[in-house]
């Protein structure tokens, strides 16, 4: 069966003993070690999630800039244009108003002659 050994003191103990006793001390080293990977995985897992949660915030906030940066463009584009159609149609006002008496009454008849259906009705220009 098991062999009998003698070990320094001179006690005899079992290789099967010392085999089960160095399973066991391997089997602690083993547990330990899970135990430490598993508490650095999870540490690494926080960081993770701390590392993505900082880059979403990061993407949040230059999104929220462009936004910004977007929606001043758009209200300067509007406001120009804006001005733009004003200016264009205080030119044409004052365009209108520089017509002259004569020119107004015949464009007047030539506006009636349309709508009454009459052709050519404009004479010189």
């Amino acid at each position: 069966m098991a062999a009998k050994k003698t070990d320094d003191s001179g006690h005899e103990t079992s290789e099967a003993t010392t085999k089960l006793s160095r399973l066991l001390e391997t089997e602690i080293e083993l547990d330990a070690m899970l135990k430490s990977a598993k508490e650095e995985a999870k540490g690494i897992v926080e960081a993770a999630q701390v590392a993505a949660n900082a880059r979403v915030k990061e993407f949040e906030s230059q999104l929220e800039g462009e936004e910004a940066e977007l929606r001043e463009r758009i209200a300067r584009d509007r406001d120009q244009k804006v001005s733009s159609i004003q200016n264009d149609a205080r030119q044409e006002a004052k365009r209108l108003d520089e017509l002259d008496d004569p020119k107004v009454t015949e464009l007047a008849r030539h506006v009636i002659d349309l709508l009454v259906g009459r052709s050519d009705s404009r004479g010189s220009r």
